[in-house]
């Protein structure tokens, strides 16, 4: 009874566990739309609800970056698991003096990274998880193009074999993509990179906040003031610095702001609230209180 797992969609299982009177808590991954969903529900039975919605997270590269770091630091933040994450990098906001050679070393090292079965040996991208997701993710990039966006890699559906066993999507890059455009605000959820050019950290810092969601961003760069102003400037529950933006630590609160979450925070010692009650006690010494008795035999 510690831990119990019930099958089921949303609308059937989602919606009893949370009307249910023995059930206290909710916590939610999924998407924002759905999360709004339970988060209203909840509210109606007076609920506890931590949600985990979703991200659309950014990799901001300064003049001064190093690029090869950088580089690394995108290729696994956007495509390792296929782009399956919470906290994949789906938008690289790159200052103007760096971004043909930062697009660059991104082309050379997306030709070498091996598409397959997850499980098999130096394979760096494995499959989404089943057939509507890649359809989505192509929906999107066929989006990127109508709106003006330039293709230079990927783009395309993996069905010959070896891949007809499997939902495979070629890893993408986009470059010369404005940031209103749709596949620079909405969550595509797989292995889709869009390179936004700026010309200022003020500029890439209201470029990563212009969406509605705050999960994770990052910023690579070697000036210390750069840094600390991202730091605090950055509208995310999560900033890495000098590194991609995917992974956790257990020990630090993990969430978001905006349409990512609600304010709770999963790890860290910030999950104890959500998990439990805070209980005020009070005791009046100004009076007598009997002492326990203490059986010492």
């Amino acid at each position: 009874g510690v831990a119990n797992i019930v099958f089921g969609t949303g609308p059937t299982v989602g919606t009893a566990l949370i009307e249910h009177p023995d059930v206290k808590v909710i916590s939610f991954t999924g998407s924002t739309t759905t999360g709004s969903k339970v988060a209203e529900l909840g509210g109606k039975h007076l609920k506890k609800i931590s949600l985990e919605m979703g991200g659309k997270n950014a990799v901001i590269v300064m003049d001064d970056a190093d690029l090869q770091l950088a580089t690394e630091g995108i290729l696994w933040s956007a495509f390792g698991t296929a782009g399956q994450r919470c906290t994949a990098c789906s938008r690289v906001i790159v200052h103007k003096d760096v971004r043909e050679e930062l697009e660059k070393r991104l082309l050379d090292e997306m030709q070498k990274l091996t598409i397959g079965d997850g499980l098999g040996d130096g394979v760096k991208i494995g499959p989404v998880i089943n057939k509507a997701a890649l359809e989505k993710i192509n929906h999107y990039v066929q989006i990127g193009k109508q709106e003006g966006a330039t293709l230079l890699a990927g783009g395309r559906i993996l069905s010959e074999p070896p891949y007809d066993k499997g939902f495979y999507y070629e890893p993408t890059l986009f470059t010369n993509v404005k940031p209103d455009m749709i596949i620079a605000q909405e969550e595509i959820f797989g292995p889709v990179v869009s390179l936004i050019e700026v010309a200022s950290l003020d500029e890439a810092i209201e470029v990563n906040n212009g969406v509605k969601f705050g999960l994770s961003s990052s910023i690579f760069s070697q000036d210390v003031n750069t840094i600390f102003r991202a730091q605090r400037d950055l509208d995310t529950g999560i900033v890495y610095v000098n590194a991609g933006t995917t992974g956790a630590e257990i020990h630090l609160p993990f969430g978001g702001t905006k349409g990512t979450g609600n304010g709770h925070r999963d790890s860290g010692v910030a999950a104890l609230d959500v998990y439990t009650e805070w209980k005020s006690i009070y005791v009046d010494y100004s009076g007598k209180l009997q002492r326990a008795q203490i059986d010492t035999e």
